[in-house]
């Protein structure tokens, strides 16, 4: 069929065509920033989840969720080993177009933008060709200290007054927090707290890999209360069906039961797998419904794919030594494994010796513990990948 049509959309942060098993996550947002604006306390938002499950999507959607409601809303992703203030700072630039475009009263844009400004100079930080040119002058005293808990606190503080005197909120989408130096974390769930104890229309949200929660506790101790963090997990079989079905049938194109139930089953309910698996099924059919052949034909395709496209990159970030202990979870089965057994099936009699890969692995972002003593894989299907690589020598 026409490649041109296809309706699905395998990629990093990609929008489906459907949004199919998220409506619980997307009403729980809109009832945070229901509460924001009222002035009614609320947890700040916290996405939890392996990579391929659409933790990114989602926060898009919250993103655009809030501009519906006349919001200022920025996103962005930490970089490893990055600059959590500097990125905040980049993040500036777009927010303060917001508030301008949203905001009726200009007084009340400008102030903020100063201040915005007083927090680019104070993080040295810069933003493009531009440098750190917002048009404003900075606002002298203000979020302009160097500590980076009080400047980006006082930061939040302008724009949540501002916002609530518009009748309004804004928003700070954070992605891969779990990237975050952990001093820069505990400065913006430092942050966050002032804002719920103000009662400001602030939602700091974000997104990352299981282990988040635990990170964010780690931070600052009271994390748990502050934030609500929701597993993002696999799609039942019958939202894993509408997201296959329901674009097709946009374009007057049915699945056989056979070949829906294939694809269901080999996808796993993971959203990334199901675009992926869809797309090679709607380009091996010639015409509506896609059948089971067409399906045992796209199966392989759609692996050798995803094998170059999603499992290889995150692979060859490792180190020859960290690729052994890779192979030795996966040599063990799919789930989570005993970092001892690990150890033991590497030939280490002590589990401490094969500790530094593992951490390796951890900072890296291809492994993480879910409990003290368990290791398991950020990626669904790693294992998989890795018992069928030859030469793994």
């Amino acid at each position: 069929m026409d490649p041109i049509q296809n309706p699905y959309a395998p990629g990093a942060g990609t929008p489906p065509p459907l949004m199919a098993g998220r409506d619980d996550l997307l009403s729980a947002f809109r009832v945070v920033i229901g509460r924001a604006v009222a002035g009614r306390a609320f947890q700040h938002p916290v996405l939890s989840g392996l990579r391929g499950v659409g933790k990114t999507v989602l926060l898009r959607q919250y993103r655009a969720v809030a501009a519906d409601a006349g919001w200022a809303a920025e996103m962005f992703e930490v970089r490893p080993n990055g600059d959590l203030r500097a990125q905040v700072a980049e993040a500036l630039r777009p927010m303060v177009r917001s508030v301008n475009r949203r905001w009726r009263n200009r007084q009340r844009a400008q102030h903020f933008g100063r201040i915005a400004a007083s927090f680019l100079r104070g993080a040295a930080a810069t933003i493009g060709r531009g440098g750190l040119a917002l048009g404003y002058e900075p606002a002298p005293g203000i979020a302009d200290s160097g500590d980076f808990e009080t400047d980006l606190t006082e930061l939040l503080v302008a724009l949540g007054e501002g916002a609530r005197e518009e009748g309004v909120g804004a928003a700070l989408l954070i992605d891969e927090l779990q990237d975050a130096d952990i001093d820069h974390l505990a400065a913006l769930v430092g942050a966050a707290h002032r804002m719920n104890q103000d009662g400001s229309p602030v939602v700091i949200g974000g997104a990352g890999l299981p282990p988040v929660g635990r990170i964010l506790s780690e931070a600052r101790s009271y994390s748990e209360r502050l934030f609500s963090v929701r597993a993002v997990g696999r799609l039942s079989a019958a939202d894993s069906s509408l997201a296959l079905s329901e674009p097709a049938a946009r374009l007057a194109v049915a699945y056989e039961p056979e070949a829906l139930q294939r694809l269901i089953e080999e996808s796993g309910g993971y959203p990334f797998f199901i675009q992926a698996y869809g797309k090679h099924a709607w380009e091996r059919a010639d015409a509506s419904p896609i059948g089971r052949d067409d399906v045992a034909e796209a199966l392989p395709m759609a692996f050798v794919e995803l094998s170059e496209s999603f499992f290889k990159p995150r692979y060859d970030r490792a180190t020859p030594t960290e690729r052994r202990y890779l192979h030795a979870m996966a040599d063990l089965g799919n789930g989570p494994t005993l970092s001892s057994d690990v150890a033991r099936q590497l030939g280490h009699s002590e589990p401490s010796r094969a500790s530094p890969q593992r951490d390796g692995l951890i900072g890296k972002g291809l492994v993480y513990a879910p409990e003290r003593g368990l290791v398991a894989f950020t990626v669904p299907n790693m294992a998989d990948y890795l018992r069928a690589l030859p030469n793994r020598d």
